[in-house]
């Protein structure tokens, strides 16, 4: 905190050039004799975050991945299934029409 308020004393009450100023500045934060544990604790927990655990903190972008998963899954299937219709009625109007047409029927028969 003794850096941060005399960095703005500094500021306010000199005219000296910026650079000056921050080229000065020193900070020396305290070193943490734990920080080295700490940190392989951190990456430890994170090599244990099993599916379920995973699932569970991210539940909004899963729910969305799922439902635009079957959204388009429904979509593709209901495309296919009209194109799929749409083929089988024209097979029927044409059969038919070539049992009812005697000209078809002529042509058809050896």
């Amino acid at each position: 905190m003794a850096g941060v308020l005399s960095f703005a004393i500094i500021m306010n009450t000199s005219r000296d050039n910026l650079s000056e100023v921050l080229h000065g500045w020193r900070v020396a934060p305290p070193a943490d004799p734990n920080f080295r544990h700490a940190v392989w604790h951190s990456i430890d927990e994170q090599t244990r975050v099993t599916w379920p655990i995973y699932l569970r903190a991210h539940p909004a972008a899963w729910t969305m991945a799922a439902v635009l998963a079957v959204s388009a899954a429904g979509y593709t299937g209901g495309a296919l299934a009209r194109a799929h219709v749409q083929a089988d009625r024209e097979a029927i109007v044409v059969t038919y029409l070539v049992d009812l047409d005697p000209r078809v029927q002529a042509v058809l028969k050896p």
